[in-house]
């Protein structure tokens, strides 16, 4: 919290200006390799297939669309709510099945899920590594070390999951991420109709309201695509890469937000798995304007959530 608090005067306005201290950018093939003697490749370059959906689908991910917009603006970032201390998604699928519409004074403004950091177990894993957390915390595992291929502190190994998301050396695609979390053996839905969808961002406050619609209202982390710490960032690079890693492509998982959209310096808090790979491993938060600008030079800004 205390570089993200150093980093408030970042503020809300000044991320399209930001974009100004990149004009030459082009990104590479994987995560930065600063202090490391295995380069990184997370997310393939030029990944730009988003999830094809069914019908069906498409009318589940508009109604979380719908309640994403339904969040309104606030003047406060006091928190009013928390996380659970347990996972809540112990249902196929009653209670659990629709969160339903916003309360009168809408969701809460703060709230954090108690998900588990898994290590990837290599160099271009951290997509698998990033599903093992959501997978884990569907089913009820928040404890345990963060070896991803322990059978008794996971759902499933690491590399069980890689393969459901065809993972490869050049990393693992956002499309076929979100494929591997609806494998019916990964995630404990909290719905019938429930799915994960690689899809646009958008504008920073649609970033942050899809964030408080997944964790607020379905107990449900997210996947972040990031360039984590390019040349040239300024302040907007995250906390788990505190060195420049110059082509970054990299995911992370989001769990939780401190303040709602218009409340002075919101943040997002997320979990990442890149130690000795560039990065770090653990729990770690940041602006939401900082986490939406790395989404945003990573290959234009897409999100699985």
């Amino acid at each position: 919290m205390k570089r993200s608090r150093r980093r408030g005067t970042v503020g809300l306005v000044t991320v399209t200006a930001a974009l100004m201290l990149l004009p030459g950018v082009a990104l590479g093939a994987g995560p930065g390799t600063t202090g490391v003697g295995v380069p990184g490749v997370g997310q393939p370059a030029d990944d730009d297939e988003l999830s094809v959906l069914t019908p069906a689908q498409a009318a589940f991910m508009q109604r979380k669309l719908d309640m994403a917009a339904a969040i309104p603006l606030v003047g406060s970032a006091k928190s009013k709510g928390s996380g659970s201390p347990t996972p809540t998604i112990a249902c196929e699928y009653d209670p659990c099945d629709d969160p339903g519409p916003w309360p009168a004074d809408g969701p809460p403004a703060s709230k954090v899920l108690l998900t588990k950091a898994r290590q990837q177990i290599n160099n271009y894993f951290c997509g698998p590594a990033s599903g093992q957390v959501v997978i884990n915390w569907t089913r009820g595992i928040i404890n345990g070390n963060n070896d991803g291929e322990d059978p008794t502190t996971n759902w499933r190994r690491q590399s069980k999951i890689a393969e459901w998301m065809r993972t490869t050396t050049a990393g693992t695609g956002g499309a076929n991420l979100a494929t591997g979390l609806n494998h019916p053996n990964a995630v404990l839905k909290p719905a019938p109709e429930w799915i994960y969808s690689y899809a646009g961002t958008g504008s920073p406050q649609n970033f942050h309201n899809k964030v408080v619609t997944n964790v607020a209202g379905w107990n449900m982390p997210l996947i972040l695509a990031t360039a984590p710490h390019l040349s040239g960032a300024g302040q907007y690079f995250l906390e788990s890469w505190p060195n420049v890693a110059p082509g970054a492509h990299h995911w992370i998982v989001i769990r939780g937000y401190d303040g709602l959209w218009g409340s002075p310096n919101p943040i997002i808090r997320y979990q990442d798995s890149s130690a000795g790979y560039g990065g770090g491993t653990g729990a770690f938060d940041d602006l939401s304007s900082v986490v939406w600008q790395v989404n945003e030079w990573n290959q234009g800004g897409n999100i699985v959530w």
